[in-house]
């Protein structure tokens, strides 16, 4: 029998470039989403969604508040709740809609729609917290153990087939083919999941029961899309799980909580260089320096150069003191603390660092203006 009558997308048209920048925004919140599941699409998304597969729905479908509790649960997993079916539900569905979308959409085109949906900083942020989060999670000896010898493998690798919603907007490109260029035979085997994925937060499927959480209650990230808050979990959820950022690098909860306790000698004992820095960010330069903390290496015309060397000359903070170029209503003028590179020798090479020139090429800059 002759293949249907093929719709062959060679290049989008203005119309849809702007449906598509549309759909991309959507699905960037979606996957940022806070907002309470919404449990009956969820769970009608992950019954359609094992159908897809060839699969049976769930005999059961469990909910839980975030990821701890679903590493917990995935650690009691056991032959009676069946194998995890995620590569079917997941991988194999999605292998057969790329390769019919394959034969109908120019490659370009197909490569222009993935970039619009790629994973960007926010989502591998999130992923890699709540392994984090995950993996932190502590257990009795005799489930170890028994992790260690039982079928079911270990809870990371269990963790791992779990799936979340910062993880699935890959989706939002079949649901863009699905409702704006006509490709609903090729994509409608996903739709169970980009259901699921605009309803809730993590899905764990096996046979008999899948497994689904909350949303985050709380995300928080810079003006670089980097986990960080200044005053709460950058990451929380529901059962308690808490990711403490500071502009990306994980902090631990005392930082944030009570920065007030950060001191000299607090900053002198952390083992970690990175925690260190974050450490001083907290209590601002201007008070670390004021305090003692680091040592002038150098004064010119641009500004002073402070370092604090803990260990040797790679386990070092450093940064340029300069005043405001431009005066406030009052006429005075502010002073700023740049954190730049430790290896910097003078006020003027760690000023033009911050432009990303040479110490010559700002002094030719600044002669000129």
């Amino acid at each position: 029998m002759d293949d249907p009558v093929r719709i062959n997308l060679n290049i989008l048209t203005p119309e849809q470039m702007a449906s598509l920048r549309l759909y991309s925004e959507r699905w960037t919140k979606i996957k940022r989403s806070t907002l309470p599941a919404d449990r009956a699409s969820a769970e009608d998304g992950v019954r359609l969604a094992y159908l897809a597969a060839g699969l049976d729905p769930p005999q059961r479908i469990e909910w839980c508040r975030g990821p701890i509790e679903l590493a917990e649960l995935a650690a009691h997993v056991s032959r009676d709740h069946g194998a995890n079916v995620g590569s079917f539900m997941i991988h194999g569905v999605n292998a057969r809609a790329a390769s019919a979308i394959k034969r109908r959409i120019h490659y370009r085109v197909q490569a222009a729609v993935a970039n619009a949906f790629a994973p960007d900083a926010v989502t591998r942020a999130m992923t890699d917290a709540v392994g984090r989060l995950s993996r932190r999670q502590r257990l009795p000896l005799w489930l170890r153990l028994r992790q260690a010898l039982s079928w079911s493998g270990t809870r990371d690798q269990l963790s791992r087939r779990s799936v979340g919603q910062h993880e699935l907007a890959w989706l939002g490109s079949y649901e863009y083919f699905h409702d704006v260029c006509g490709f609903q035979a090729e994509t409608e085997a996903l739709q169970g999941l980009w259901q699921f994925a605009k309803s809730a937060g993590w899905m764990l499927p096996h046979e008999r029961i899948c497994w689904l959480t909350e949303r985050p209650s709380g995300l928080r990230v810079d003006a670089r899309s980097r986990l960080h808050s200044a005053t709460a979990p950058a990451l929380q959820f529901l059962d308690g799980a808490a990711f403490y950022a500071w502009k990306g690098i994980e902090v631990p909860a005392r930082l944030i909580e009570r920065p007030e306790q950060i001191s000299l000698q607090t900053i002198d004992r952390e083992p970690d260089v990175r925690i260190r820095h974050c450490m001083i960010e907290i209590m601002t330069p201007q008070r670390y320096v004021a305090n003692g903390g680091a040592v002038k290496v150098a004064e010119d015309e641009t500004g002073i150069l402070w370092r604090k060397t803990w260990w040797s000359s790679v386990d070092a903070w450093a940064a340029v003191e300069v005043i405001n170029g431009t005066p406030e209503p009052d006429g005075a003028r502010k002073r700023y603390f740049l954190q730049v590179p430790s290896h910097l020798q003078t006020p003027r090479e760690a000023v033009a660092w911050t432009y990303g020139l040479t110490a010559g090429e700002y002094t030719r800059l600044t002669i000129r203006t």
